[in-house]
């Protein structure tokens, strides 16, 4: 992963935490252990990073609810 792609997931980790009202540490776990850091978010970084904000968080958070991360 380079720089640009770490910032990026650190970028996506912080704001999912927001909108959840979520501590980072817990969003960041959540993520890696269901694969969508790795399966998701750093394979696509070249597309995904071209999207705004607000897109990006809930694609997210949709993703989490679809996996049963969060309800």
């Amino acid at each position: 992963m380079d720089s640009n792609t770490l910032d990026f997931t650190i970028f996506c980790v912080a704001n999912v935490a927001d909108r959840l009202k979520m501590n980072a540490r817990d969003v960041y776990h959540k993520l890696r252990q269901s694969g969508i850091i790795n399966d998701y978010i750093v394979p696509c970084y070249d597309v995904l990073h071209t999207f705004s904000k607000q897109y990006i968080t809930d694609d997210l958070v949709l993703l989490m609810k679809k996996k049963g991360l969060i309800s």
